[in-house]
């Protein structure tokens, strides 16, 4: 009695995640949306004299930065299984955020290596321990 033959499966198998095909118009539409956020961070740092109406230089870094930081709240809220709506408004809010998200983002992750594996970071100095 001859063996089974076991044959690939002849439709190729598409990579799930942000850098699947077809992710990319999703992705470009959040950055675009915390970009807008972004945008509306430094109209209100203009608006407050924090920020210089004309300097576009700025403004770039505030839309880089939020775009940045929108496109990896998108792939942690999509990782987690959020639904689009509440995806579509953390996305908005990160990027409202910029580098203060950024800096949540990096206390959190010091604590997490800290409690789990024991290793310290910066001290208040700046110096490595």
């Amino acid at each position: 009695m001859p063996a089974e033959i076991h044959q690939p499966d002849p439709q190729p198998t598409v990579k799930d995640g942000p850098l699947a095909t077809g992710a990319l118009a999703p992705t470009l539409i959040m950055a675009a949306i915390a970009m807008l956020g972004g945008g509306l961070n430094w109209w209100q740092k203009v608006k407050s004299g924090q920020a210089r109406p004309f300097n576009v230089i700025e403004l770039l870094g505030e839309l880089i930065t939020s775009g940045f930081v929108g496109i990896c709240a998108y792939w942690a809220l999509t990782g987690f299984g959020v639904s689009d709506w509440l995806v579509a408004a953390g996305v908005g809010i990160a990027g409202h955020m910029g580098t203060r998200a950024l800096f949540i983002a990096e206390k959190l992750i010091e604590r997490f290596v800290e409690k789990h594996f024991g290793l310290k970071g910066r001290n208040k100095e700046g110096d490595a321990p």
